[in-house]
């Protein structure tokens, strides 16, 4: 790296010199054109500048080359202090430099790596699996996940030499000459931490889900027909609060599931009408308390999807519970389903009235924990976990999903359900 300082320094050197030479030519040459004018004082002003930085820089020339280099040295010592591992190679990845916490990772000594030459075979190496892993990451990098394309970041999972978490960076920089500059940081440690939450998560669902279906069938159990009408407004009001509980413990441990690689599909011919009269049932004191028309059109005979009705379920539920509870009060929801035209897709359209989204709110909208301004204007409570739950279910049944939106105009949400079982990816 002294030796790029070093070249770097000269070439800079010979910039100034040139640029200098240029202004005093310059100057000299506007002494014979025509009479001292406004031009002429701001060119002997801004020489004066200029000889005054090249005094300056002249003595600075003149130091010990180990002042020279403080700024280098400084610069070197930042970068040792971060957590972040930081690498520096060049196009024949040769390294020229790395901080103290990439050589702690890789295991090896800062002077064993400088000049050192990395190469794929390295990969059959106990001593260097770990450096040629964060090098060549696609080999043997599990679960590997491209974030963002500029600057380029991975994420990626390696099993070998030891399990580790990674976000690998990648930037150019010219110094002399190109190089590449890489930064890592180690998420193992928040990865295995997550984990542990969400395998906490996970038992607490499951183990209320017993209980709240029990309850629900003790209440559905009740002969109403001995009850005042209270009681039975009082029974109804309940059920449909249990519903809602089922139905969101449902949606976190589907969530858990998926983050967790551990949900398998149960696929069946399910009744997509059934689902939504089942649905709007539940959300009946909400669409009233709203004034909303609903409107449910099936086209003949395109009632039937396949897919894993409790997921299913969870995803529509999602959908309409937003059209509901995001609509205004006198407006609409429209549900459409049919069969899309030339294709074996089964389509379902939810139309709604509502207050709609903006292009940041569509750009962010299937984003885990994502929530947008007016959700949070209005103070409607969620966890911003219901779209990106939907996409990931519609994902796993080999499905799409669109939404158009108009600020103050509503939501077009258009899903597309595979009729193929052959177009459902299998589980792994």
């Amino acid at each position: 790296m002294k030796n790029l300082l070093d070249k770097t320094t000269q070439n800079l050197n010979k910039i100034i010199l040139g640029f200098l030479i240029f202004i005093i030519i310059f100057y000299f040459f506007t002494l014979f054109i025509g009479s001292f004018n406004l031009l002429k004082f701001l060119i002997f002003l801004g020489l004066i500048f200029l000889s005054l930085t090249l005094l300056l820089y002249i003595y600075f020339l003149k130091q010990p080359q180990e002042e020279k280099i403080s700024f280098f040295n400084l610069f070197q010592n930042l970068l040792d202090h971060l957590s972040e591992s930081i690498v520096i190679y060049d196009r024949d990845f040769k390294i020229v430099f790395v901080n103290k916490s990439f050589s702690e990772l890789v295991g090896l000594k800062k002077e064993d790596l400088i000049n050192f030459t990395v190469s794929q075979g390295l990969l059959k190496s106990e001593k260097y699996e770990m450096l040629a892993n964060l090098f060549f990451p696609f080999l043997q990098g599990d679960d590997l996940k491209i974030i963002n394309q500029e600057p380029e970041i991975i994420q990626v999972h390696f099993l070998k030499p030891k399990e580790k978490y990674f976000l690998i960076s990648y930037f150019d920089i010219f110094l002399e000459k190109p190089y590449k500059l890489r930064a890592i940081l180690d998420k193992t440690q928040d990865v295995l931490e997550s984990q542990q939450r969400l395998e906490f998560v996970h038992l607490v669902s499951h183990n209320l889900l017993t209980p709240l279906n029990q309850i629900r069938w003790f209440l559905e159990s009740v002969n109403q027909e001995e009850l005042s009408e209270t009681n039975k407004e009082f029974i109804t009001s309940s059920l449909n609060i249990l519903k809602n509980a089922l139905i969101f413990t449902e949606s976190i441990l589907a969530f858990v599931r998926t983050e967790t690689g551990r949900l398998a599909l149960k696929i069946e011919e399910i009744d997509l009408e059934k689902i939504f009269l089942q649905i709007l049932d539940i959300l009946k004191d909400k669409i009233n308390e709203k004034k909303l028309k609903i409107s449910l059109e099936i086209s003949e005979g395109e009632e039937k999807a396949l897919g894993d009705q409790g997921l299913l379920f969870a995803a529509l539920f999602a959908l309409i519970e937003n059209a509901v509870v995001y609509n205004k009060i006198g407006g609409s929801l429209e549900i459409i389903i049919r069969k899309q035209a030339q294709r074996p897709y089964r389509e379902i359209i939810i139309k709604d009235t509502g207050i709609g989204m903006n292009q940041e709110d569509l750009n962010n909208l299937f984003k885990k924990y994502y929530r947008g301004k007016k959700a949070k204007d209005l103070e409607i409570k969620g966890f911003g976990l219901g779209l990106y739950n939907t996409k990931t279910i519609l994902n796993l049944h080999g499905g799409e999903i669109k939404v158009e939106s108009q600020e103050d105009k509503g939501t077009t949400v258009t899903l597309l359900l595979p009729l193929d079982i052959n177009l459902i990816p299998k589980s792994s």
